[in-house]
């Protein structure tokens, strides 16, 4: 039978018990420069997210199937669904229902939203995520801070990345479990210790567009 790829968040993602976890942003910018100390600055591709996730010991049964699942993608050359275990929006709770994309500004720097329930805070930092196109995902954080009004729109605000063409009007909204698709861009497996302990794993991943 073949493997279902990408990995769905339970198959991978919710085994992984990952300790402290560093999610950054990979820019792709040249920089070239003057003798008078003038510096100038171009985006040669949209920045990628990438992801340093250590393991938590476990038994060496556990240990070994995590190996397994993350030797089976070969490398980069697969990928999986992956969310956050550390995150939570800042409020605390997360919006029910449907919500869905009801604008986009046309930079591609805000965002607007509809269907959260009325008065519902979103923070700078909190998550969001959109499938959108030939199975890509569209994943960012929020620059500036808003509510939803009575009726569960929330205006326009800045996110970051920027919104990628492939995201428009009424397209689905996950807020609750942000996610997005990641490669596997090193690994280092799991050393079974005496006792059948297993630990000193780690991971390093990388957005996969």
């Amino acid at each position: 039978m073949a493997l279902s790829v990408p990995y769905p968040l339970e198959d991978l993602s919710a085994k992984l018990r990952a300790g402290p976890i560093a999610l950054t942003l990979r820019r792709f910018d040249e920089t070239s420069g003057t003798a008078r100390g003038q510096v100038w600055s171009s985006q040669l591709a949209p920045p990628l997210w990438t992801a340093t996730v250590p393991l938590v010991t476990r038994l060496a049964p556990e240990a070994r199937a995590v190996d397994a699942k993350i030797h089976a993608l070969s490398g980069m050359a697969k990928s999986f669904l992956w969310a956050d275990p550390s995150y939570h929006p800042a409020s605390g709770g997360v919006p029910g229902g449907a919500v869905t994309v009801a604008g986009v500004s046309a930079d591609r720097t805000a965002i607007a939203l509809q269907g959260l329930p009325p008065g519902y805070p979103v923070a700078v930092g909190d998550r969001l995520s959109v499938a959108h196109g030939a199975d890509r995902i569209w994943f960012a954080s929020f620059v500036e801070e808003g509510a939803a009004d009575a009726s569960g729109t929330l205006a326009p605000l800045a996110v970051y990345p920027y919104v990628p063409f492939g995201v428009g009007p009424g397209a689905a909204v996950e807020m609750a479990v942000p996610h997005l698709k990641m490669m596997v861009e090193s690994y280092t497996p799991f050393t079974v210790a005496p006792g059948r302990l297993a630990r000193s794993a780690s991971l390093t991943l990388l957005q996969k567009v």
